[in-house]
């Protein structure tokens, strides 16, 4: 039997589900561990329980009210510090969904998986088999695409994981979490590792990740990877820029050059190429002045904050 390992889960409305997930959680666990702690971060539901939750007796539970709803990957962020505030006697934490597309059943797997390494390391789980439908796969791997060609890193995994007590420091004091809890990870170059899982099936309810959220959240990995953004942009720019020189010359060229030119044309042309130049140049001082700017205002831990976000805690 192993130690007490305590979970993390964010909660939106979701506590139909959370009575499923309890009761899965019993079925892939018991006689596993010696004691389970759940910590639910309630993201500021709008519906309340319809009763209160029922646990096995070696599970005990906290439930910690936001303030205001502050997503996802913020909510799973405040729950990390909390278990660090708390010195929660777990030797390992897991961040996982309420609705059911996270399957307790590999939690286990997790856990072999760090046991095996020999080293304290940050296990997430990488979907194998995705049940969405076309158009959000399309867009999903679009955003994969994307926050590769601006970051010149890969991410396949979500917020599904096994995380060492011993890591937990280092999540709660670096601020680039507060956006993005995988991403920053990679950012961060905490040691991780991967194994594949499927994807399960809602409890109940329909999903709250719609097309908007996965765009925001799409913007929120970008975000912890700005500054790399940021020079893959000026790289960019740089090429169009030489580019819009290059027509330039060339019209020039033409114009002086060629005798069936059309009166007037190269002063159309190169005004519209002037135009470009000068909207390359603007932009790309707007984003330095922009991040120049962000990078004087100080910077705050989670840990120093994240309580500010917190109505009510029930241990």
């Amino acid at each position: 039997m192993r130690n007490n390992i305590a979970i993390v889960i964010p909660v939106f409305n979701d506590w139909e589900c959370i009575e499923h997930l309890i009761h899965n959680i019993n079925i892939a666990l018991a006689g596993k561990f010696e004691a389970i702690h759940l910590v639910f971060i309630n993201d500021c539901s709008t519906e309340l329980p319809s009763k209160s939750l029922e646990i096995p007796g070696y599970m005990t539970y906290s439930k910690v009210d936001l303030a205001t709803n502050v997503g996802h990957q913020r909510a799973i962020l405040i729950g990390l510090c909390y278990c660090f505030e708390q010195a929660i006697d777990t030797e390992y934490i897991i961040v996982m969904d309420s609705d059911g597309e996270d399957n307790p059943k590999y939690i286990s797997q997790f856990l072999d998986k760090v046991n095996s390494s020999g080293k304290d390391q940050i296990i997430f789980a990488k979907r194998s088999k995705r049940s969405e439908n076309l158009s959000f796969k399309l867009f999903y791997f679009l955003y994969k695409l994307l926050f590769r060609i601006l970051t010149g890193s890969s991410i396949s995994f979500g917020n599904f994981s096994c995380v060492p007590n011993s890591l937990l420091s280092k999540i709660c004091n670096n601020p680039s979490f507060w956006n993005h809890y995988s991403a920053s990870v990679m950012k961060a170059k905490l040691p991780y590792s991967i194994i594949s899982t499927e994807r399960g099936k809602r409890y109940s309810g329909h999903s709250k990740m719609n097309y908007n959220s996965l765009i925001l959240h799409g913007l929120s990995s970008l975000s912890v990877y700005i500054e790399s953004v940021i020079i893959r942009v000026l790289k960019l720019s740089f090429i169009v820029f030489v580019f819009l020189i290059f027509i330039s010359i060339l019209v020039i060229y033409v114009k002086y050059s060629s005798e069936y030119a059309i009166p007037g044309w190269a002063t159309n042309v190169f005004g519209f190429i002037l135009n470009l130049l000068i909207t390359v140049v603007l932009f790309n001082l707007l984003i330095i002045l922009t991040h120049l700017h962000n990078r004087n205002k100080p910077i705050s831990k989670p840990i120093d904050f994240y309580k500010s976000y917190i109505v009510t805690q029930k241990p």
